[in-house]
């Protein structure tokens, strides 16, 4: 074992000698008591005498273990979408209010660090609780149907563990942490050395690997065994997650072989429509390889710890993270196929200065069905939010940042089901609670994963038949040539771009180098954004630091939209949207008085942008409440 070196300070040694004086008191104590009352059992105390007995018990830790995953730390949508280019926090623009993840300001007290690395081993605890008492159930079993069912018990734990440890890895302190493979017994064993980062890698594919062999297929496999069991981890998502795990090392050769697996073997295929991914109308669907299940129709107050409803609704309906500047021109870049029907809005309203309707017309979307169903802005004329123009949306309801935000995020709300302007329902029930299940997995990442294998292998065509099954989802111009032998949609509703920036007109044709960049900074941010573990690939990229300071160099005006814009809305929509500096939106003119600058509040990742430091900050550091509580925190286990 190899210590590394530290440097502690003599306060530290002297709060390390107070807790080991503690310690033998304690022992002592201990062992001045009677050993009759040692030996005595606690009457309020489970212990595996009486519990852990039978497949009814291992499925109630498992259950505990499946709650445990949907901790909000754990996926962390908001933290991880501000420490990165997809988000900003809700007072972004006021340079006095810091907030940590979005300045690089973390180390090992932030909330956040401490709390995700708890709920990953909470989560690690429990799924060694099932595994070790099968482990001595399984001797037991009295006939096929017993074993079989404990088998998949231990299958979806060490699914589970597997899932745990690969955000252990991802996430945390170049991917070296403790690997705890069995219930911790003595204070010794709770000191655990931390192991290399391959040696977890090693690990937590073991456990894919034997689930994988394990488990049903996907959630339809599942239901045809009992029709109970969506949001039961599958073999599907095993493989997936062993793809991905690969990804991570930048191992194309053997990501390729379980990503196309999962591709060709699984029956996973797009939904016609991405809003069915985030909005509650269409959750287990075809798409999802692995999902998180939320509900509001039980009492939730009435079971105890285990998470049935999340939060995120609210926390993007409150305008709690917003799109980036940088993503928002993304999403309002690009460009919806002018030859596809679905981009025509037939019978569109239009409008007087007073806002009132005074005709129709058939015309082409303004912004793209990929922006329309990830972002909302007050400008776009062509998508509703909640039943309503967006223009109108909050007019007479009091919503706040409907008038005077910029652009909103619309993935996990209720934006395409809940009708009449009314927003999210707000009611003491159901405030800060929302039913909206969360993909972790679902094909387009997989799909995208694979292209990045097929370019890293010099394979343009193939890369580009997945990232254009991805775009023709969303309507958009496909890239590349109708010729090209992985072009699939051949037909007078699709148009083939040869150029990467979609200009028809243009001269840079698709490559290899091009698309790369096209598919790091376009397709996984705009398809993606608050899902794809972002950070995760900025890192392994070696662009982190580079992308934020490209954020940072960009300076933007707002625009305030005045009343009676798109829709009867009394009120003006205060700095609603932005541009780059400088430009003026295609669509409409606004005098000089309605269009605002600020020069150092428009500009996203300032401060973040300039403290980013690869060592810091590229992986969470080793929470501070693990290297109090650990004795081994700084060995590495050989």
């Amino acid at each position: 074992m190899e210590r590394l070196n530290k440097k502690t300070s003599l306060v530290k040694h002297h709060m390390f000698a107070n807790k080991i004086i503690i310690l033998l008191l304690i022992f002592v104590v201990i062992q001045s008591c009677e050993k009759d009352f040692l030996e005595q059992t606690n009457p309020n105390a489970l212990t595996t005498g009486d519990f852990w007995n039978n497949n009814t018990d291992l499925n109630f830790g498992l259950n505990a273990t499946y709650s445990v995953i949907k901790d909000k730390d754990i996926i962390a949508i908001r933290d991880e979408a501000v420490r990165t280019d997809i988000a900003t926090h809700q007072r972004w623009r006021a340079k006095s209010l810091s907030d940590a993840m979005y300045d690089q300001n973390f180390d090992g007290t932030t909330k956040y660090v401490q709390n995700k690395w708890n709920a990953l081993f909470l989560g690690v605890f429990r799924a060694n609780q099932v595994i070790e008492n099968y482990e001595r159930l399984k001797s037991g079993y009295s006939n096929e149907d017993a074993e079989e069912e404990g088998l998949r018990i231990v299958a979806q734990a060490r699914a589970l563990r597997g899932y745990f440890y690969y955000m252990l890895s991802t996430s945390y302190n170049g991917g070296s942490v403790p690997l705890l493979t069995s219930i911790p017994k003595t204070f010794a064993e709770f000191q655990q050395a931390f192991s290399t980062a391959e040696a977890v890698k090693e690990f937590y594919r073991a456990d894919l690997t034997f689930s994988l062999e394990n488990l049903p297929e996907t959630y339809t496999a599942w239901e045809k065994e009992d029709g109970n069991n969506l949001g039961r981890i599958t073999g599907g998502a095993c493989e997936a997650l062993l793809g991905k795990s690969y990804i991570v090392d930048n191992n194309f050769a053997e990501a390729e072989v379980y990503l196309k697996n999962v591709i060709d073997n699984y029956n996973y295929e797009l939904v016609d429509d991405l809003a069915k991914n985030f909005t509650g109308i269409a959750e287990f669907n075809s798409e999802s390889i692995f999902e998180l299940n939320f509900t509001t129709s039980v009492n939730l107050d009435a079971v105890g710890e285990e998470i049935l409803a999340q939060d995120v609704t609210h926390l993007i309906y409150g305008a709690g993270i917003q799109p980036s500047s940088w993503i928002t021109l993304k999403y309002r870049e690009e460009k919806p196929d002018a030859n596809d029907p679905a981009n025509m809005n037939i019978g569109a309203n239009v409008y007087d200065d007073q806002g009132e309707v005074v005709g129709t017309i058939d015309r082409l979307r303004r912004y793209s069905l990929r922006m329309a169903n990830s972002m909302g802005s007050v400008d776009d004329i062509d998508s509703p939010m909640y039943g309503v123009p967006q223009g109108t949306f909050g007019d007479g309801d009091g919503i706040a940042y409907a008038r005077n935000r910029l652009n909103v995020f619309k993935k996990f709300t209720h934006w395409n089901t809940i009708g009449a302007g009314a927003g999210e329902d707000k009611s003491t029930d159901f405030n800060n609670k929302s039913d909206i299940n969360i993909p972790v997995i679902r094909l387009a990442d997989i799909y995208l994963l694979y292209a990045e294998c097929m370019l890293e292998k010099g394979d343009l065509s193939e890369a580009l038949r997945y990232i254009n099954r991805v775009r023709k989802r969303s309507h958009l111009y496909l890239l590349g040539k109708s010729s090209d032998p992985g072009a699939e949609f051949l037909n007078a509703e699709t148009t083939y771009i040869d150029d990467i920036n979609l200009d028809i007109n243009g001269g840079e044709v698709v490559t290899i180098t091009n698309l790369m960049e096209h598919l790091r900074f376009t397709e996984r941010p705009l398809e993606l954004a608050l899902e794809g573990e972002r950070s995760t690939h900025l890192r392994r990229w070696g662009v982190f630091k580079q992308q934020l300071m490209k954020l940072a160099s960009i300076k933007y005006d707002y625009w305030t939209v005045p009343p009676n814009f798109n829709g009867k809305h009394a009120k003006p929509r205060y700095k609603c949207f932005l541009t780059r500096a400088g430009e003026t939106p295609e669509h409409f003119t606004l005098p000089e008085n309605q269009r605002t600058r600020e020069k150092i509040g428009a500009q996203d990742a300032i401060i973040g942008s300039g403290k980013f430091s690869e060592s810091l900050h590229a992986y969470l550091p080793i929470p501070q409440n693990e290297i109090d509580a650990n004795l081994n925190w700084d060995v590495i286990k050989d």
